[in-house]
């Protein structure tokens, strides 16, 4: 089964191309694959989000949406260590006070896989961003680098065959 990180990048695609009000289906089969936890986020997509004044801002308040957002761990933060050590671009240095979920998405999916090979679980995780996988020093190239697959949100219609 395919388990979706999914960006901030790919939430506010989907309020930008697909509104709500004009695509209440298409939302609907998100949240419920948000009620699945088959699409998670770390809780720096939140933070970035909340940053924002606009709708998606307020989806997120939702008691069912919030079951999206995962809380980190020793596993996620010595993760992100690793990470950044070894990609520091993640980092975004010229924006510190910014919240940056960019290598906790990384880490959560590393970690939900890791999690999951000891319990003979077969999921797989995928990061859904929107950052273009052509770019080095991106969430994509990164990806790339480290084995786990990449896509876009329209990838993440296509991979669930909706038809609307």
């Amino acid at each position: 089964m395919n388990i979706y990180i999914i960006d901030t990048s790919s939430l506010i695609d989907m309020k930008e191309r697909y509104p709500k009000k004009n695509f209440p289906t298409l939302w609907k089969k998100v949240e419920e694959l948000i009620q699945l936890r088959r699409i998670i986020a770390p809780e720096g997509v939140k933070k970035e989000i909340e940053k924002g004044d606009d709708e998606l801002k307020e989806w997120i308040k939702d008691k069912n949406i919030k079951k999206m957002f995962i809380k980190p761990d020793e596993n996620q933060i010595k993760n992100v260590k690793k990470i950044l050590k070894e990609y520091p671009f993640l980092a975004k240095a010229d924006k510190p006070e910014e919240p940056n979920a960019d290598p906790w998405l990384i880490a959560l999916a590393i970690v939900k896989k890791e999690e999951e090979s000891k319990q003979l679980i077969r999921n797989t995780y995928i990061i859904v961003t929107e950052e273009s996988p052509g770019k080095i020093h991106r969430i994509p190239w990164v990806c790339k680098e480290i084995g786990i697959e990449c896509i876009k949100f329209i990838g993440l219609i296509q991979r669930e065959r909706w038809i609307f």
